[in-house]
């Protein structure tokens, strides 16, 4: 097994964990947090319901995290710039943490979002 796929796999956890978390505390009214395997990381979205319906009414993508080998640390991107619906997500750094080695304080900052930047 890579180092790759050991990363990978504590990303995973560590994002179950996270969304676990954040929708066991929140009202489902406030959207209901999600993450998937994205290009070799993790992409965290954010479901949003009408009041009366138990089916998602859309998703936002909040943020794509992905470990960087070259660099050997976390990257934390972003969607960036206003996006129609049919096209795809353009994503550039996020600007309060852009890259850390320590996934642990990437994945705090994505689940509290001290900066209102990511859940609002």
């Amino acid at each position: 097994m890579s180092v790759t796929h050991i990363e990978l796999n504590r990303l995973l956890s560590g994002a179950e964990r996270l969304c676990t978390c954040r929708n066991r505390s929140l009202p489902v009214e406030l959207g209901k947090s999600l993450f998937e395997v994205y290009k070799g990381g993790v992409l965290f979205s954010q479901a949003h319901y009408l009041l009366d319906s138990s089916h998602s009414h859309y998703t936002n993508e909040i943020a794509y995290v992905t470990f960087d080998e070259s660099l050997s640390c976390w990257l934390v991107m972003v969607p960036v710039g206003e996006q129609a619906e049919c096209d795809s997500v353009n994503w550039g750094p996020y600007p309060y943490l852009p890259q850390s080695k320590d996934l642990d304080a990437i994945l705090t900052e994505i689940e509290k979002d001290p900066k209102s930047y990511f859940w609002s």
